[in-house]
């Protein structure tokens, strides 16, 4: 009997060593929640978009007459000044041109002189009745004729003389040629548009970005708001300027309409160049030394499966109650105290008095609306009323006790990675922003939550 007894017990021993050892590896393998506290900071509501780089004045060159350019005198990235030579065409046709229409002014002139003299003639027969009134009239009409002939010529004369001084190219502006788009030798035609010859820059100490932004984002830009930009050109460089204007005129590509929007800057020492891309970003708002929590604690969502993991239980008829519970909770501190939603810093925060408790420990763990998943009825979108100004609400979760709770504070500014928050929170608020697998195939399948749009915000 002390034999099949010694064997029972060593069977016991070894059962209990499995039992703590699977206990022991289950609790060393589940995860922990990822937290955060509030923090003070800059936070910068910013709109984001690209464009190109352009002198704030940019003047094509061209021709009004057609020819062989000649001689060049500029080339590439030439200073000129206003009046200067650019390029010569060949003169030789224009020239012949201007003395023919030269030969026919005189030629009209004498007629007209002809025409005036036998007029006069006429005249004075006239008043000796040596000739008929009707002669009189017609000599009359034909020194008339004659006058038009010699105007005609005379236009003729100025636009050949025109033509012949259009072919010496000279600058409109004071600036800086940045292109040129003909060579000696080249023949150019101006028959029906005027063909470029040189793309000249007024100054490229100013320059412009043309930014093309959403029709999303267009309401928040005014202008006079600072800028920052980058180019690939000057990579970890940032350059600022200034919002300028914002054009009226839309532009719609593949069904996404947006606005151009001009931005000064400035380019003292020529590193910024015509036609480079920009990353532009539009600071809206700006807010320094505020109180702050990650972005990503707004739109944390834990699933099913992760409560399960922690050992919590799940009931899906809490989700509804937390929610209705804690606008409650928050819309009734806003009109009795006036006071802002306060989280932990608060004693009575908590939904402990609640019969829909958010906490854990109750046996009704809640957590937010999963992804995807109907909200069951409980309003959605801005809260009535509004908890924040010029701002919003989120209902964000925090540990009070290891144990997690639902809460609702007011926002406002945010910068995509971080959100101002007005409602009083504690400095040692645990503020959960996602899970923590120390078994990486607990990942697999389970939705932890924090994508944009997939969290309770307002």
């Amino acid at each position: 009997m002390k034999k099949y007894l010694k064997y029972i017990i060593i069977v016991l021993l070894v059962i209990a060593a499995v039992i703590v050892y699977a206990q022991v590896r289950k609790n060393s393998n589940r995860p922990e929640w990822k937290t955060d506290s509030p923090s003070n900071g800059t936070i910068r509501e910013v709109v984001t978009a690209t464009g190109s780089l352009n002198p704030t004045v940019l003047v094509e060159v061209g021709t009004e007459v057609s020819g062989t350019i000649k001689t060049l005198y500029k080339d590439f990235n030439d200073n000129v000044r206003k009046g200067e030579v650019l390029a010569r065409l060949d003169t030789e046709i224009l020239a012949t041109s201007v003395e023919s229409a030269q030969t026919e002014v005189n030629k009209a002139r004498i007629s007209r002189d002809e025409a005036r003299m036998e007029y006069n003639n006429s005249k004075s027969l006239s008043g000796r009745d040596m000739i008929s009134a009707y002669e009189l009239q017609k000599d009359e009409f034909s020194l008339d004729q004659a006058e038009l002939n010699l105007a005609t010529a005379q236009l003729r004369l100025q636009t050949a003389q025109k033509n012949l001084s259009n072919a010496t190219i000279t600058s409109p502006i004071d600036g800086v040629i940045v292109s040129r788009e003909v060579s000696e030798g080249q023949t150019v035609a101006a028959s029906m548009n005027s063909p470029t010859l040189f793309t000249i820059a007024n100054n490229l100490d100013q320059m412009e970005i043309t930014a093309s932004v959403d029709e999303a984002d267009i309401g928040k830009i005014s202008v006079g708001l600072p800028v920052e930009f980058s180019v690939d050109a000057h990579a970890g460089q940032m350059f600022s300027g200034s919002v300028q204007q914002i054009r009226l005129k839309s532009e719609t590509e593949q069904n996404v309409v947006s606005y151009s929007v001009i931005i000064d800057a400035a380019n003292p020492d020529h590193k910024l160049l015509p036609g480079m891309t920009t990353n532009v970003t539009i600071i809206t708002q700006s807010k320094e030394n505020v109180a702050r929590i990650p972005e990503t604690a707004t739109r944390f969502t834990p699933s099913k499966e992760v409560w399960e993991l922690f050992g919590l239980k799940w009931e899906d008829d809490l989700i509804a109650n937390a929610r209705k519970a804690a606008l409650e909770k928050a819309m009734a501190s806003t009109n009795n105290d006036k006071a802002p939603v306060r989280g932990d810093a608060r004693p009575d925060s908590s939904l402990k008095s609640s019969p829909d408790s958010t906490k854990a420990s109750s046996g009704r763990p809640v957590r937010g609306l999963p992804g995807g998943r109907p909200s069951t009825g409980m309003p959605t979108g801005r809260m009535p009323g509004g908890m924040g100004r010029g701002g919003g609400s989120a209902l964000i979760w925090v540990l009070k006790d290891k144990e997690p709770e639902l809460i609702m504070v007011r926002t406002g500014v945010s910068d995509g990675a971080f959100v101002e928050v007005l409602s009083p929170l504690a400095p040692d608020t645990k503020i959960i922003t996602g899970v923590i697998y120390k078994d990486p195939s607990q990942a697999v399948g389970n939705s932890a939550l924090s994508g944009p749009g997939m969290g309770p915000r307002f």
